[in-house]
């Protein structure tokens, strides 16, 4: 049974990230944990004085959980999915540090969140609290931007930069995608003319029980490959491979946002190595 973080703020964006997680993982046995973190710094100072912490924490937390139980329950009525289950959890703490307690202790496989969709800076395209996601946790990450409606999935793009490389954990998620949803398996590698030829041929042997679609772009950026494959592809997923913090600098300082933006109005696999 898998395991899915759902993160929610009551918004529409991460209520909407919450529906397309039912659909995406429709065909598999799941527990769900809903989780609303609330901010740790905003106990008042009355709050403080007057109260005990077993009261403040209760009191804290009587209205988002009534509205994670509210959610569940109106998913369990929309979905019936005789495979799904749900728990709800409220923390107070800095959010990835909520985030990754939550992981630890449900032995999360796969966290699902919603995103802003809007081009400008980094915080605005992906929202403060998905990037610090993206840069902090080490958990594969489903970032469904914000108004997009499930669709059966197709096509999948996995695209390598030059120091990418596939691991086994990277080969289970895409076997994941594959096999529940049929998927064509999309490989992109944007490398140096001289890096390419050596690069291709271990990625294709390491793909070798996929069918897969296999290209190379050897002039343009990484980015721009992959916007550039987006326009002239019908892409339905995009996995990206997350080495370390310098994630967000190569990725803000080797493309304009607004190609970017081309990228996040799908939906985003995000993968660590």
């Amino acid at each position: 049974m898998k395991s899915i973080l759902l993160l929610t703020d009551f918004s529409k964006t991460a209520t909407n990230a919450v529906h397309y997680a039912m659909r995406f993982f429709e065909s598999e046995p799941c527990v769900f944990h809903l989780l609303h973190v609330h901010k740790a710094g905003s106990f008042i100072s009355d709050d403080l004085m007057t109260s005990s912490t077993a009261n403040i924490y209760d009191s804290f937390t009587k209205v988002p959980k009534k509205k994670l139980i509210s959610l569940f329950e109106a998913l369990e009525e929309t979905y019936k999915n005789p495979k799904h289950r749900f728990e709800v959890l409220v923390d107070f703490d800095v959010f990835t540090d909520a985030v990754k307690q939550a992981i630890e202790q449900n032995s999360v496989d796969y966290i699902v969140m919603g995103s802003n969709g809007q081009t400008g800076a980094a915080e605005v395209i992906f929202g403060s609290n998905t990037i610090n996601i993206i840069r902090q946790v080490i958990c594969k990450t489903l970032v469904v931007p914000e108004g997009y409606e499930f669709k059966p999935i197709s096509n999948f793009l996995l695209p390598l930069q030059f120091d990418d490389t596939i691991e086994s954990e990277t080969l289970k998620v895409i076997n994941d995608i594959v096999s529940n949803f049929k998927v064509k398996l999309h490989v992109l590698r944007a490398n140096k003319k001289e890096d390419a030829t050596h690069l291709a041929k271990n990625d294709q042997e390491t793909l070798k029980a996929f069918d897969y679609k296999y290209s190379v772009e050897e002039e343009a950026t990484f980015y721009k490959a992959v916007t550039q494959y987006i326009d002239t592809t019908t892409i339905d997923m995009t996995g990206l491979i997350v080495h370390d913090k310098s994630f967000l600098k190569r990725l803000f300082t080797e493309s304009p946002t607004l190609e970017l933006s081309k990228v996040i109005k799908l939906p985003l696999m995000i993968l660590h190595s």
